[in-house]
């Protein structure tokens, strides 16, 4: 028979069992759909069921945005995109913002909205990205009298800023745990300057918001119609092979099979690299894991571009199909309900050393990751239950005395 002592003793120590678990378990920010490396990824065939993106109205968006002319930062067909877009996106329940920038003597504007998601205030944050304007002249054309005209850009352009307002009207209803931005970016392509709006947007970013970002996601190019998603440099190794992973599941994958069962069309070839420098290397350079969905081949291949139809005349609605408009949309949603697109810190971590850079003259081009606020709660979450758990300790030894 066990004792009154005894058992007293045996349940004050369950009690700092209990304690002990109860204290020391992690609450996640992450999305209920958690990835992880090791035991796998939630069931993509499932989620894939309820995939809504609409490659059709995606379509109907480049057309509409090259009727409106060179979306050339500063020009009224750039106002016209922007009053549009942010009319729209509000009534789907987002708020909207711009940024101001001069550089290189233009004027440009970045286009922000942003949702908030239904987790706590560490939930983090997701951005996807692409530019919005057209390029100025059409440098690339075999017509020598062209290349002073500006580009239609139905694909290096309106491809990818389609995608985003299509992903603007269907992401509320998603319910998402983490905070969304979608960042309709300036200034990418313009004379022989690139990637300043997200460069401007990059440089007067708060420690904090480069802390809380989880990734961002980049698509450029992304309508051709013949979709040849490559791996684009550089990147986060993580995103990238979620990526594929996704892919696989829309049967997008040479080698795979769909949740369809059917065999991968190799919509994807990530075993091709292609080294592109775009608006991800900004975010890149401070640590935010990011990825990059582009196709650089537009058109027959011609040696020192990215295909025929690019930075030409020829950039035009015809060359752009709402088919590959819906397959890099349904990618994107996929990730986003998924958590494909969420980096647990760990992984940032272990990344940092895999993705560094090296210069030519061979010293490392790697930036820290920044700390982790999760990690830092966790520490000092850890240092109260030891403190809770001594004291419950040190008063249930002095109960059993008296």
């Amino acid at each position: 028979m066990t004792s009154r002592s005894s058992r007293r003793a045996t349940g004050t120590w369950l009690c700092l069992v209990v304690a002990l678990m109860t204290l020391s378990a992690p609450v996640s920010s992450q999305n209920e759909n958690q990835w992880d490396e090791e035991d796998g990824h939630p069931s993509l065939c499932d989620i894939s069921e309820d995939l809504v993106f609409n490659g059709e109205n995606a379509n109907t968006s480049v057309g509409w945005q090259v009727s409106l002319g060179a979306r050339i930062p500063g020009s009224e067909p750039s106002a016209q995109f922007r009053a549009v877009v942010e009319e729209d996106v509000r009534a789907w329940g987002w708020e909207v913002h711009t940024q101001q920038h001069v550089s290189h003597g233009m004027n440009l504007t970045n286009l922000f909205a942003t949702l908030n998601g239904t987790g706590d205030e560490e939930r983090g944050r997701i951005v996807i990205s692409a530019h919005y304007d057209s390029r100025n002249i059409a440098d690339k054309d075999l017509n020598v009298s062209n290349q002073s005209l500006p580009v239609p850009g139905a694909n290096d352009a309106a491809s990818g800023a389609a995608i985003l307002i299509e992903l603007a009207r269907i992401i509320p209803a998603m319910n998402l745990t983490q905070d969304i931005t979608l960042f309709w970016n300036d200034a990418e392509d313009q004379n022989d300057n690139y990637t300043l709006g997200a460069e401007a947007w990059a440089d007067n970013l708060s420690q904090y918001e480069i802390d809380t970002m989880e990734s961002f996601v980049l698509l450029d190019m992304v309508g051709d119609r013949d979709l040849q998603l490559q791996n684009i440099y550089i990147g986060n190794s993580t995103l990238k092979t979620r990526a594929q992973t996704l892919g696989g599941a829309l049967g997008m994958v040479n080698g795979t099979t769909s949740c369809t069962g059917e065999d991968g069309d190799g919509t994807m070839q990530y075993n091709i690299t292609a080294y592109v420098g775009d608006d991800h290397q900004h975010p890149d350079e401070l640590g935010i894991p990011t990825l990059s969905f582009m196709d650089p081949e537009y058109g027959e291949k011609v040696p020192g571009t990215f295909g025929e139809y690019w930075h030409t005349m020829e950039d035009t609605p015809d060359k752009v199909s709402e088919e590959s408009l819906g397959a890099v949309g349904r990618l994107v949603e996929l990730g986003l309900r998924s958590g494909a697109f969420v980096i647990v810190e760990e992984e940032q971590n272990q990344l940092s050393e895999e993705n560094s850079t090296t210069d030519e003259s061979g010293e490392s081009n790697d930036p820290s990751k920044p700390e982790s606020r999760a990690l830092t709660g966790l520490v000092i979450l850890a240092g109260l239950s030891l403190f809770a758990i001594v004291g419950l300790i040190v008063f249930a030894e002095w109960k059993l005395k008296h």
